[in-house]
Formats: C-alpha cells, sequence, structure tokens
C-alpha cells in the first residue's frame, strides 16, 4: 500500500508546498526599485549570492521532483488504464475512489480538512486585519494552510490504509 498514489500524492504536493516556500523565503531579501516616470512602471529585481544559492536550488529541486511525480504518475496510468491520471485534471487526484470504502476514507479525510478550514481561515484573517504584516508572511501563512491541509489528508488516509493492511 505505501507505492498507491493515493497514499504518495499529498507527500508530493507538501515537498512542492514546501520548496515553494524556500523560493519565497529566497526572494524577500531582494531589493526592489519602482520608477514611476513618464514611461510607466520598472519593477527589478537584484538578489544576493546566498538568496541565488536557496533560489536556483530549490528550482533545481523542485524540477526533480517533479519529474518524479510526472514518472509516477505515468507508472500508474500504465498500471492501471481504466483509472488513468492527468496532472492537469481538474477533480484532484485525492479523490481517486476506486471503491466505497476508499470513498468513505476520502469523505472522512475531507471532513478533518474542512474541519480545520473553518478553525484556521478565520484565525488567520483576524491576524492578517489586527496586524499589519508584510506580503511575506501573508503568502507564508496560505502555504502554511496548504502544507497542513495536505498533512491533515495524508495522515488519516495512512492511518485507514494502515488498519485495512492488518
Amino acid at each position: 500500500m505505501k507505492k498507491d498514489i493515493r497514499v504518495q500524492y499529498p507527500l508530493y504536493q507538501m515537498a512542492f508546498i514546501v520548496l515553494f516556500g524556500f523560493m519565497a523565503f529566497s526572494i524577500i531579501g531582494v531589493s526592489k526599485e519602482f520608477n514611476h516616470n513618464s514611461e510607466g512602471f520598472s519593477y527589478s529585481l537584484e538578489f544576493n549570492q546566498i538568496e541565488s544559492i536557496f533560489l536556483l536550488g530549490a528550482l533545481f529541486i523542485s524540477s526533480i521532483a517533479g519529474l518524479i511525480f510526472i514518472r509516477k504518475i505515468y507508472s500508474h496510468n500504465k498500471q492501471h488504464p481504466d483509472q488513468k491520471l492527468s496532472m492537469w485534471q481538474i477533480k484532484p487526484i485525492e479523490f481517486l475512489e476506486q471503491d466505497e470504502g476508499m470513498t468513505h476514507i476520502t469523505r472522512r479525510a475531507a471532513q478533518k480538512v474542512y474541519t480545520f478550514f473553518v478553525w484556521a481561515l478565520p484565525f488567520f484573517a483576524g491576524i492578517y486585519m489586527v496586524f499589519e504584516l508584510p506580503r511575506f508572511w501573508v503568502i507564508i501563512g496560505i502555504l502554511f494552510l496548504a502544507l497542513m491541509q495536505y498533512l491533515i489528508y495524508y495522515l488519516e488516509i495512512r492511518k485507514h490504509l494502515r488498519e485495512d493492511e492488518e
């Protein structure tokens, strides 16, 4: 069951979210120039050496992880021709429901994620309204919510699939 894409998919998503966080972190120290002149608006970014290393490293690792993920989707489609997946489908891969048991497990995981968002979104909205935080912290908050969504989903799916193995 460990090689099941339903278990591995949230791990890939969490990895992409963390890598995106590293990319956002590498951009926080950039100097921004805003020139307002008659020709229009210009914007330039300048990275120091450490920020460039973080950004390039995160881009390289995310490229490798993306290739591995594409390979995983391809091998799943080869093994399960009747349940092909697409990286560009509208329906999330989390809802790959092969039977009634998996439908029940997915529903329970989605309920836990929904419950998390019912409490977390108003909390973060209140924090952002009360405190004047830079845009970077808003991005980090959104990434945190996305990471927690996939972590809750992964732990619930893994718990139920482990029970089925025993």
